[in-house]
């Protein structure tokens, strides 16, 4: 068995052995310095317990609590707290946020602010790295990078004991330059075609105001706030030091969204853990700290063994074709199975390419044509016939389009679509589209961005899947392997393929599972800036077979219900009722609101079966990670020759940590990646981190059975091992990447029903 030694970024510390004494009144203190309870949550039970603050928690209604905490108050009555008590879990947290918030207030290089709803505090860090710059106006300014990291206070019911986490965010960009230099530095000529910056481009900024201490001493206050909730409420955000945060409409007025992530080979968790552990020493490896964690630990906390698990091996496993003697060929690598053709077979027996391109890139679409059509790319790439399992060839040559405009090709395919061959197209013939995109995939405009999916709703209409290829991206990957005498634009024709073979309705690949009588749906969601949040909800059986999806608008509760109904109704007449349903959610669900609806659905159907929520979060960028300190792989050092052995901390796949019951449900942490006990790792394969769970069966008083629990957990694993855009290994299970790939795309179509075969992965 391989050495493992695993740890969370957590410290752990010790509540007071005795209660504290609280102050509170349903009053607000004479300097309005004490701290509204607005909610029930936040009252502790010692309160609702005292007679006198009985009647303000049994209905009346309009009535407020306040606190000063620990602080003696004038006219505030004392009370007793258990930090200890389940019930005031809460209040607790609030009480240590506000204590690290005063704790950092008297750091002058750092910048403090609280995240999302539960009040985290977020310390921010000028990264004193490499500056990079942005020109405007004919003027450069500097970016400085800012690190940021999340302190929570939660309490461990696994282990019965509270910690303190330590997460390090994806970093922000300031721009050095106050609010007043880039309004003003707008272009003179108010009829040019050149924009300036706005205020409503700008989102967050940094203020910076000096205040004067009770010694008489200046000191510097830096917050960070919204640049429109500043001026709306009158708070101080003085134009001559106020600086932006780069948020989305900047980073594309900037151009800096045009930029794509160079990729590292190198283990993001090192990375993780340097910031954390460079954070860890430096604040909270102190007397002051100590003064409000007792006893806070100088390591990050080792997982107790009693709450680790593991997937089965048998899980990774994949069937994809058949070999020479007409066996399923299985695999737990996508790259090599899918080789020997697909699981399920394209249904067309007559599949012809479309082209679509610009007309000064007829040599490379002469070329695709070529490797798609017979393959051979270097003598590394099979055609696409062999990964769809049908004859592929291409469409007559009045059917393929040649565009002149490269900014918006958009009006001259539209025109095109409108010719003869298209009304009196065969249909017996399924066409599909390839799209060579003169547009990069990281280009600023708003409008260019638009094309794509113009052009994929345009010959949706036609019942035309499309394939896209970056023509950019296509050519510098031809001239990399020229260069370098490699074939690797050969795993991006084996991309395209397999994603063509699943837009076709065939599945490339599906898992090594016995069917069972249970029906999957996932419900997933997509926002991009000053876009409403879609939904979708996806189908499939235990093997992964897709049934179909239907999406609808975020509030449209009833629509959502009427999905997974519709989902069930589809199941059942094909393969009798469920015995089980497995909803894979996005977000925490709400059972007063939500899950009402969905039990009131099943009682109209006369189906008592079992539902069990799981809920699926990426823990990437604020929540608790998993590390495994002996976790190393293999690497060519080019420079010595030879191999040596680098440390990654990633732990092996499969593993998963029992994170203990919440109101929510039960959590873990779930390892996927392609690091396996045995096995070369690759770090071309990345370093993901973990998943955070959350099961929940609302209907049978979330009493789960262990086998149910490792099941729920082994699929989830496994869903993400039939995504169908990539050969590579995903971090993320389709359940949720399929529908927020296709709620990303349906806020541009004009036509909501634009295509009705709802059991294809169009969208892929």
């Amino acid at each position: 068995m391989a050495v493992e030694k695993l740890f969370l970024n957590t410290l752990t510390f010790e509540y007071p052995k005795k209660p504290v004494k609280f102050y509170f009144s349903d009053k607000d203190d004479a300097e309005r310095k004490s701290t509204p309870l607005k909610s029930s949550v936040l009252v502790p039970k010692e309160v609702k317990q005292t007679q006198k603050y009985m009647d303000l928690f049994a209905g009346c209604g309009g009535m407020a609590l306040y606190t000063s905490y620990d602080l003696p108050t004038k006219g505030f009555d004392a009370i007793d707290i258990d930090f200890k008590a389940v019930e005031n879990e809460y209040l607790v947290k609030r009480y240590y946020n506000r204590r690290l918030e005063k704790y950092f207030r008297f750091y002058d290089d750092v910048v403090v602010t609280k995240s999302g709803i539960t009040d985290d505090i977020q310390v921010w860090l000028l990264n004193n790295g490499e500056k990079s710059h942005v020109s405007y106006n004919g003027k450069q300014y500097d970016l400085m990078e800012m690190d940021r990291f999340t302190l929570r206070v939660k309490y461990d019911r696994f282990n019965n004991r509270p910690y303190l986490l330590v997460a390090n965010n994806r970093p922000a960009l300031l721009l050095n330059a106050p609010l007043i230099r880039l309004f003003n530095d707008c272009p003179d000529e108010p009829f040019t075609s050149q924009t300036g910056i706005t205020p409503s481009m700008v989102n967050f900024v940094m203020t910076r105001e000096i205040r004067k201490g009770s010694d008489g001493k200046d000191y510097v206050v830096r917050k960070i706030d919204k640049y429109e909730y500043l001026q709306s409420h009158n708070k101080y955000c003085a134009l001559e030091t106020t600086r932006p945060i780069l948020g989305g409409e900047l980073k594309r007025f900037f151009g800096l969204d045009r930029h794509e992530e160079s990729r590292s080979f190198e283990s993001k968790y090192i990375r993780y853990m340097d910031k954390i552990e460079a954070f860890r020493k430096r604040f909270l490896n102190t007397e002051e700290i100590e003064k409000i964690f007792n006893n806070l630990a100088y390591n990050f906390t080792e997982v107790n063994p009693l709450q680790v698990g593991q997937t089965s091996s048998s899980k990774r496993m994949l069937i994809f074709g058949k070999d020479e003697n007409g066996n399923d060929v299985k695999n737990v690598r996508q790259q090599h199975g899918v080789n020997y053709g697909p699981h399920i077979k394209c249904p067309h027996t007559d599949v012809q390419m479309i082209f679509i391109f610009p007309k000064s890139s007829i040599a490379e679409a002469r070329d695709l044509i070529k490797y798609m059509r017979v393959g051979g790319y270097k003598g590394q790439s099979k055609a696409l016939s062999n990964y769809i399992g049908s004859n592929v060839a291409y469409a007559d040559k009045s059917f393929h389009i040649q565009f002149e405009d490269e900014a918006n090709p958009v009006p001259e395919i539209e025109k095109a679509l409108q010719a003869d061959c298209y009304r009196n197209r065969d249909n017996r013939i399924k066409y599909v589209g390839i799209y060579i995109s003169p547009i990069h995939k990281y280009s600023s405009a708003r409008d260019s961005k638009e094309c794509y999916y113009k052009i994929k709703e345009l010959l949706l209409k036609y019942d035309i899947p499309t394939q896209c290829i970056d023509r950019g991206r296509m050519n510098d990957m031809i001239d990399k392997d020229n260069r370098s005498q490699k074939a690797n634009f050969a795993y991006t024709l084996q991309n395209m393929s397999v994603a063509i073979c699943a837009k076709l309705g065939g599945s490339p690949w599906l898992l090594d599972e016995t069917e069972k009588k249970e029906l999957i749906i996932g419900i997933g969601a997509f926002r991009s800036d000053n876009q409403q949040y879609i939904g979708a909800a996806f189908s499939f059986d235990n093997t992964g077979i897709f049934n179909d999806y239907s999406y609808f608008e975020k509030s449209e509760l009833d629509e959502l219900v009427g999905a997974i109904k519709l989902a069930i109704m589809r199941y059942s007449s094909v393969n009798n009722p469920p015995e089980r349903i497995i909803i894979h959610y996005y977000k925490k669900i709400s059972r007063k609101r939500e899950f009402k609806k969905v039990e009131d659905m099943l009682q109209s159907l006369n189906l008592d079966v079992p539902v069990y929520i799981v809920t699926i979060n990426k823990t990437e960028s604020e929540d608790i990670v998993l590390f495994d300190e002996e976790s190393t792989y293999s690497s060519y050092n080019y420079q010595k020759r030879q191999s040596e052995s680098v440390k990654s901390l990633m732990p092996y796949s499969g593993k998963w940590v029992n994170l203990g019951f919440s109101k929510e449900g039960h959590r873990y942490l779930l390892c996927n990646n392609t690091r396996y006990e045995g096995e070369r790792f690759s770090a071309m394969d990345g370093f993901p981190f973990p998943i955070k769970l959350t099961i929940a069966c609302p209907n049978r008083n979330d009493e789960i059975e262990t086998p149910v629990v490792q099941q729920l957990i082994d699929q989830v694993y496994q869903f993400s091992r039939i995504y169908w855009k990539s050969v590579k290994q995903q971090g993320l299970p389709v359940t949720i990447k399929y529908p927020e790939m296709i709620a990303e795309i349906m806020p541009h179509f004009t036509d909501k029903t634009v295509y009705s075969e709802s059991n294809y992965l169009w969208f892929l």
